[in-house]
């Protein structure tokens, strides 16, 4: 038996030699999503919910009380400027005239009578002057009753659409109580709310692009041109009106109150000068020094590797990469927090161009 060990332990040495030697497994690639960095849009395109407004909203109300004999006008006719509104009832109105008329005439003949007398030297220069004040007076009496005649009715001072009648017909009514809405809708108008950051921002005597969208028009835009910008905000939300005027040749019925979807793109040199470039917020990872990084794909090596960047704002699901990036790189934009330096990884799909999300203001 003893003359056995030896040769098992020869054997296992012959066999140990034939064995094939271990073949090392090489390093593993890790998949990822790769994207292709474009600029930042060239501009700024911004979206708004705006309301169509008329150019001009005016309550007619009488100057006048009384009760309403007329009311010809119904709710959504169009009427011409000059075109009777609404009357009241005049009798109480044509007596007052007429006892204006009356007390004038009787003032005018006392006043004749005092100048009489004074050029006699009857009369005193107080009591001609009394007959003259009282002429005076009467004359103004006779101009009010004259006045309010005039104002028992209402006319249309300009073409409108009568949005609504705010009283019935053959209603008692207060002076200065508001019977009909009228509405000039020859140039209709679109309000926008805007915020004071961005606001800043823009000149509005800078070219820019403004279009509106209707939900009942999905296929058609229309071209917006500057009004107005009411400069005081609102108090709650801190915005301010910005009003644009709709073209005339809109193929819809288009009212005040209706909804409409306003886009403005603004040129670039109103935004910065140097857009950079923006990617997806998911390609943004903590770097040693407390900013951020992005790690960077080269094809040619098939690696990554990590590169310090400076953000500004974020919109939407993008961040705006001002510093450290440049246009057509390639970086990763998921799973960055699994990656290391000089890392292997391969494309997960076809690269992608990023940076084309547009923002709101």
């Amino acid at each position: 038996m003893k003359h056995l060990l030896p040769i098992t332990g020869a054997v296992s040495a012959a066999l140990a030699a034939c064995s094939p030697a271990p073949v090392s497994e090489p390093p593993q690639v890790r998949a990822a999503r790769i994207e292709q960095v474009q600029p930042a849009q060239s501009s700024s395109a911004r979206e708004f919910v705006g309301r169509v407004e008329a150019r001009l909203t005016v309550d007619l109300a009488f100057q006048v009380g009384g009760r309403l004999s007329a009311f010809p006008v119904s709710e959504g006719q169009q009427i011409d400027q000059g075109s009777l509104v609404a009357s009241l009832e005049t009798q109480d109105f044509e007596r007052a005239l007429r006892e204006a008329r009356v007390q004038l005439q009787q003032a005018q003949q006392n006043l004749d009578r005092q100048r009489i007398l004074h050029d006699r030297g009857i009369a005193s220069d107080a009591a001609l002057e009394d007959a003259q004040t009282a002429y005076d007076l009467r004359a103004v009496a006779l101009d009010n009753a004259r006045q309010n005649r005039q104002y028992a009715t209402i006319e249309a001072p300009f073409d409108g659409l009568v949005s609504r009648r705010l009283v019935d017909n053959f209603t008692t009514i207060s002076p200065g109580q508001p019977v009909v809405r009228l509405q000039d809708v020859g140039e209709l108008r679109v309000a926008i709310q805007v915020p004071e950051s961005t606001l800043a921002l823009v000149d509005e005597n800078e070219p820019r692009e403004m279009m509106a969208r209707f939900p009942f028009l999905p296929d058609q835009t229309f071209p917006l041109e500057f009004r107005e910008l009411v400069a005081e905000p609102d108090q709650a939300s801190q915005t301010y009106t910005v009003l644009f005027a709709l073209p005339n040749d809109i193929p819809a019925n288009i009212l005040p109150g209706m909804t409409a979807n306003v886009r403005i793109v603004i040129e670039p040199d109103a935004i910065n000068e140097n857009p950079g470039v923006r990617v997806p917020v998911t390609a943004l990872s903590a770097g040693p020094d407390g900013g951020f990084q992005v790690w960077v794909y080269s094809p040619s090596e098939g690696q990554v590797s990590a590169r310090s960047v400076a953000i500004g704002p974020v919109t939407g699901d993008t961040v705006l990469v001002e510093t450290g990036l440049a246009a057509g790189e390639q970086i990763v934009t998921a799973g960055v927090t699994a990656l290391h330096e000089g890392m292997s990884v391969r494309p997960l799909q076809r690269a992608v161009r990023t940076g084309s999300a547009s923002g709101l203001f």
